[in-house]
């Protein structure tokens, strides 16, 4: 399965298509590949509120750093997540601060993945 980069950023940025399982059914959404966050998946407070994902909160703490270096908390459901044919459970994290969406190591390493930079595309291989 392989996704091209996207253009959107610059420099562009490897990008991968998830869909969210949810008791409300499903969402397809678009993450960038970020090795550098060690959650699971990252999204907007708005989508995570629309979603539900705070009726099933877990009770442990997990916290975000902002580019100044200040803690925040950050809020955190279990959930499924289809991409293409793989089904994973993953932490989705979220706050009211941050609007990024990201794919984390927790997702990333659960998979092995190939970045072709030349080529702007990111394979998952199976």
């Amino acid at each position: 399965m392989k996704f091209k980069y996207s253009r959107a950023h610059k420099p562009s940025a490897p990008i991968i298509k998830v869909t969210l399982l949810t008791k409300s059914g499903e969402h397809e959404i678009e993450l960038i590949v970020d090795t550098g966050f060690s959650g699971g998946i990252l999204i907007p407070f708005s989508l995570y509120l629309k979603l539900g994902f705070t009726l099933f909160e877990v009770p442990s703490k997990y916290y975000g750093v902002l580019p100044i270096g200040i803690q925040i908390p950050l809020h955190t459901a279990l959930a499924r997540i289809m991409i293409g044919d793989i089904v994973l459970k993953v932490h989705i994290h979220s706050h009211p601060l941050l609007n990024k969406q990201l794919a984390g190591r927790e997702v990333l390493n659960k998979m092995k993945i190939l970045l072709n930079g030349p080529a702007e595309e990111l394979e998952i291989i199976k």
